[in-house]
């Protein structure tokens, strides 16, 4: 499924009309993101193991991530103008910190070194209250959707005009890409411009030509998704899942099976803890027919 590529100008590669909306930019912070997960499963089992040398290792190259991630994030704050794009990470960022204190915490309570173990509980408290305000900053600059994004994470979606197939890994509530980014990828040409969610896609492999130094990842318009349950359904009917529309072919992607625990009972994807931590969204468990559960999703979250 793809398009008829463009010509060049100056020179310069432009993508089939089909991939405009590529974006390094959403590659990298998903990559980054990746890192930090990987980062803190080997911090976690060097404290478990008593490696403190190793786990010291660890966080140099969790710090070294954690600046580039800031570096990131001022760019996207550059392209916004606004500092929800700098604080959108902010939960991700603390996590290795956090989860440092809570070991060297416990790990003195155990030696009764009680004096120690205050100092990091005092240390735990100010960290907490720091990511609680970061989390604040970036919540009052969610002002272009009310309710939030209309579709979430581990959705599968389908662009309405380019046809490609993604699963939701998260979303900007406003474009932070750049404005060269923005002309080739057209958003001017869409009813909301960019003050909507854009959302960071996982686009089928098999959709997108090949390219060997940048992942099948897109950055899209919310107006520009659809999903089969959010189409009209007959006579009030319930509207249909990816799996009853599409069947249960999994998406494929080099990313997937990193952030999502697998495949949910309609056909989207359960995504990690990590994840729906860093959205502050709620673990939504939707069962296949005579699984455990039902399949009553009305109680889900978005």
């Amino acid at each position: 499924m793809h398009a008829t590529p463009e010509g060049s100008e100056g020179g310069a590669t432009v993508r089939p009309v089909g991939e405009r909306e590529r974006s390094q930019l959403v590659n990298e912070e998903v990559v980054y993101f990746i890192f930090q997960l990987d980062l803190d499963t080997q911090l976690q089992r060097c404290l478990n193991y008593e490696a403190y040398e190793a786990a010291q290792e660890v966080r140099k190259k969790r710090q070294r991530v954690d600046e580039a991630v800031q570096s990131m994030k001022e760019r996207k704050a550059k392209n916004t103008g606004a500092p929800a794009a700098v604080q959108r990470l902010a939960g991700a960022d603390y996590a290795a910190e956090l989860l440092r204190l809570r070991t060297e915490m416990q790990r003195a309570v155990e030696a009764e070194d009680y004096a120690s173990a205050a100092k990091f509980r005092d240390l735990l408290k100010e960290l907490e209250t720091e990511a609680k305000k970061a989390a604040a900053l970036a919540a009052e600059w969610d002002t272009t959707s009310p309710s939030g994004p209309v579709l979430r994470l581990g959705q599968r979606v389908l662009h309405k005009q380019l046809g490609y197939r993604g699963v939701v890994v998260g979303w900007d509530m406003r474009c932070c890409e750049s404005e060269d980014w923005i002309a080739a990828a057209r958003v001017g040409e869409t009813g909301r411009g960019i003050s909507q969610p854009f959302y960071h896609l996982l686009v089928d492999a098999r959709d997108w030509e090949y390219d060997p130094h940048l992942p099948p990842v897109a950055y899209v318009p919310e107006e520009l998704l659809t999903s089969p349950e959010l189409e009209p359904a007959a006579d009030g009917a319930k509207p249909k899942s990816w799996a009853e529309v599409y069947g249960t072919d999994p998406l494929q992607h080099p990313y997937l099976y990193i952030l999502f625990l697998g495949m949910d009972g309609r056909g989207d994807y359960v995504p990690c803890r990590q994840l729906r931590d860093r959205y502050n969204v709620q673990r939504r468990d939707v069962y296949k027919p005579g699984q455990e559960g039902g399949e009553d999703d009305s109680d889900d979250d978005k």
